[in-house]
Formats: structure tokens, C-alpha cells, sequence
């Protein structure tokens, strides 16, 4: 498998993994809206869209 296949092949985008590492910190949606300067509706979009 070619380098740029297997970056392809990722289930969650680059935002949906950091928001989700600030999930399994305990941060609240607030707070990875104020890290990731996005609104909470937008974490909360990312969340659901993991599960």
C-alpha cells in the first residue's frame, strides 16, 4: 500500500481526532470549543459524528 493510500484510509478527519483526544482529557465541549476556536454546536457535530 502506497504512503498516501494509507492516509486514506483513516476513519476520522484530522478535527474529529482532536477533538476527540480532548474528549478522553475530560475537557467539555466549551472548552474544545475554546481550544479549537470553533463553536459548541461544531464539537458537538464532531461527536456524533465518531460515535
Amino acid at each position: 500500500m502506497k504512503g498516501s493510500d494509507h492516509k486514506s484510509k483513516f476513519l476520522l478527519t484530522h478535527r474529529e481526532r482532536e477533538v476527540f483526544e480532548l474528549l478522553v482529557q475530560d475537557k467539555t465541549t466549551k472548552d474544545i470549543a475554546q481550544l479549537l476556536f470553533i463553536s459548541e454546536k461544531t464539537v458537538r457535530n464532531h461527536i456524533s459524528n465518531v460515535m
